[in-house]
């Protein structure tokens, strides 16, 4: 079974800890809580990035894998 990888962010100001399952351009996460933002817009996009980042990169395989030949 496959999971879906998930962030968990406290939230700065109550401390509730949030769990983010993806990020979003558009979209800056929210503690459910209160409604403070969880990241800024630069922390925001920068996860955004890393996590198609790993997507571009799921196709290449493991290099034992490929076996010696």
């Amino acid at each position: 079974m496959s999971q879906i990888p998930s962030s968990i962010i406290p939230c700065p100001t109550c401390k509730v800890k949030n769990r983010i399952k993806q990020f979003h351009f558009d979209k800056i996460p929210l503690c459910a809580k209160c409604g403070t933002r969880l990241v800024s817009e630069s922390e925001n996009k920068t996860q955004v990035w890393f996590s198609e980042s790993l997507k571009d990169i799921s196709g290449i395989p493991d290099p034992d894998f490929l076996g010696e030949s």
